[in-house]
């Protein structure tokens, strides 16, 4: 028989995805078998798979203490360096800069050391003891968008941030160089978001489950404006822009800028192939000039309000001084 006390980071779960987390080598239908024959029990009590846990339950389980122990293995931290800059840290939430190139979690093409392997790596998440819940995001940036990133220490912050995401209370606030001056200087747009998944092909994303559109919503301000000198001696007006999305689709700033005729400077898929070569060339500019460079809440536990600040990473920096751009006062 094995015994497991339930952490305070580790409430809020149901039971049934806590043994699911908790017995990683073991198939879920023996998981449900556990349950279904009475073999898990919570504080003396028959388990019930949809019941939520609380800080300082013990769990129970019928099995032999050797297939427990092979079954709690955890896989070892993939993290071989630490990439990112920390920005804000407490016991229950951590902010980060993540860099420009470094996916958030890992997928085809990049197994390993991703943000969230760095994390775990930098916060010791090691140890031997058996647990269900390690630190996770609260949102996502692109691979080549770089940016502050929330991560939740505990189940029960995890829950809340996701809250504060769908009710409004997190702003979110991005930097991107445009093409251009949008007219009216300030506004929102609201665009299906147009999803262009290969180079050379554009096709619209589906509809989430359960809602009838994609729709976006995005405001925009016009920070600064300068003259990008062409070849030839042309000038190319462009904007220095602050973007605030109001909803979470994928690529949806990206796509409502390229929708609304100004396209971020360097992006491979939405973006204008010369003056992409142009940055390219002159300031080797590889990815979208998207930064998200602040992030205002209020602190999931404590209430107290955040404002958090990351300037322009290095790769943008040599644009930054050509164009003699700044970090707005927002």
């Amino acid at each position: 028989m094995a015994k497991v006390i339930v952490h305070r980071a580790e409430a809020g779960q149901r039971l049934d995805r806590f043994l699911r987390k908790l017995l990683q080598g073991m198939p879920t239908s023996h998981i449900f078998k556990l349950l279904r024959t009475r073999k898990v029990r919570v504080n003396g009590k028959q388990g019930r798979a949809e019941q939520v846990l609380e800080p300082g339950d013990e769990i129970l389980v019928h099995m032999v203490e050797e297939r427990f122990h092979e079954d709690t293995k955890r896989r070892p931290c993939s993290a071989t360096q630490i990439d990112f800059r920390v920005v804000f840290e407490d016991n229950f939430l951590l902010v980060v800069a993540k860099p420009p190139f470094l996916p958030v979690h890992s997928g085809a093409g990049h197994r390993s050391n991703s943000l969230i392997d760095q994390i775990h790596g930098y916060l010791e998440i090691d140890d031997d003891a058996p647990t269900t819940f390690r630190p996770s995001l609260a949102h996502r940036l692109d691979k080549d968008t770089s940016g502050l990133v929330l991560v939740g220490k505990s189940v029960e912050v995890l829950q809340r941030l996701t809250r504060m995401f769908q009710d409004g209370e997190v702003k979110k606030t991005y930097l991107a160089l445009a093409k251009g001056i949008p007219e009216p200087r300030s506004g929102t747009w609201s665009y299906k978001v147009e999803r262009r998944d290969v180079p050379g092909s554009t096709r619209t994303s589906a509809p989430t489950r359960g809602r009838k559109d994609a729709q976006g919503k995005t405001s925009y301000q016009v920070a600064m404006t300068r003259s990008l000198h062409l070849p030839g001696g042309n000038d190319q007006p462009m904007s220095l822009l602050l973007l605030t999305p109001h909803t979470g689709r994928t690529h949806q700033l990206r796509s409502h800028l390229f929708q609304a005729h100004h396209p971020i400077a360097g992006d491979p898929r939405y973006g204008d192939p010369d003056l992409n070569r142009l940055f390219r060339t002159r300031y080797h500019l590889e990815r979208q000039f998207l930064h998200a460079f602040q992030l205002q809440l209020a602190h999931p536990v404590s209430g107290k309000p955040l404002r958090l600040v990351d300037p322009f990473p290095q790769d943008l920096l040599p644009i930054v001084q050509s164009l003699r751009l700044e970090i707005p006062k927002v």
